[in-house]
């Protein structure tokens, strides 16, 4: 499932096709949208913005709204590319005279009404969102040390888009080796410190995984990494799929478990 960068980073391109622009077309393919291409026909798209792992794009009077999931996609192509052949269902066209967006195989789209949206199912429980570059610290921090989340273990917290929205699988691992933190902790039992190492490793390992597209090891070392002849999967991460292999850090062998029903993947020296 794709995860807060990169719903962030196909926000950013859709917007750099569409926005400012009118829709010369739009097809709808999905039974919560069909036949309703005129409301978005003919409109200069507004914005297009993420929340967390969904995204809006607002066009005239309304708002649509699509959570990718597990298999959906967005593609951004000149108008004249014809998409590549694939096995994903169509569900989002729109276009204009220079580009074209498409949304692929998605299950969750909306047309919303603006005044809806604060009052959305997904986007009203929302935590502060790592994934989005202008998040601030103060915001994150607060979360990270509310009460009310005092006696939730890391491992399944940490997949809660109301705590922390746009962390996802790999994120999780990731910033919770990076803050040095064992996925068995409660937030109740994290000091002030380790409160805000956390609050630190969740903006900036989701910033990281933004602009080197997944990459959340420095570029140094992935570089080296690669030139060593691991695969892209063996060296983007820290820890997460790299069970098995030794910790940058501290030498010892990856640990793999499944925590809340997914993949995690720790060290367990240097997360204690």
């Amino acid at each position: 499932m794709p995860e807060g960068p990169e719903i962030h980073r196909a926000a950013n391109r859709i917007a750099k096709a569409l926005v400012g622009n009118t829709l010369s077309e739009v097809e709808f393919h999905y039974k919560t949208v069909e036949g309703l291409e005129h409301f978005f026909l003919n409109k200069e798209v507004e914005y297009v913005k993420a929340r967390s792992k969904g995204l809006l794009i607002s066009v005239g009077d309304y708002v649509m709204y699509s959570h990718n999931q597990l298999y959906g996609r967005w593609t951004v192509n000149c108008s004249t590319t014809k998409p590549r052949p694939t096995n994903r269902s169509l569900r989002v066209l729109f276009g204009n005279e220079k580009n074209t967006a498409r949304l692929w195989s998605a299950t969750d789209i909306e047309i919303l009404e603006p005044w809806e949206l604060p009052g959305h199912p997904y986007l009203a429980k929302l935590g502060p969102d790592v994934a989005d570059l202008a998040v601030q610290y103060d915001d994150v921090l607060a979360q990270v040390s509310n009460p009310k989340f005092a006696r939730r273990q890391l491992s399944g917290l940490m997949l809660d888009q109301g705590f922390l929205a746009g962390v996802g699988n790999y994120l999780r691992s990731e910033i919770l080796f990076d803050a040095g933190i064992s996925p068995y902790r409660k937030t109740g039992s994290l000091s002030n410190t380790e409160q805000k190492e956390l609050a630190k490793s969740a903006i900036n390992i989701t910033s990281t995984a933004y602009h080197e597209k997944g990459v959340t090891v420095p570029q140094e070392l992935y570089k080296v990494l690669r030139d060593n002849g691991q695969t892209r999967r063996q060296a983007r991460h820290y820890v997460f799929t790299r069970d098995g292999l030794e910790c940058h850090n501290c030498q010892s062998l990856i640990v793999h478990t499944r925590l809340s029903g997914r993949r995690l993947d720790y060290c367990p020296i240097c997360q204690k």
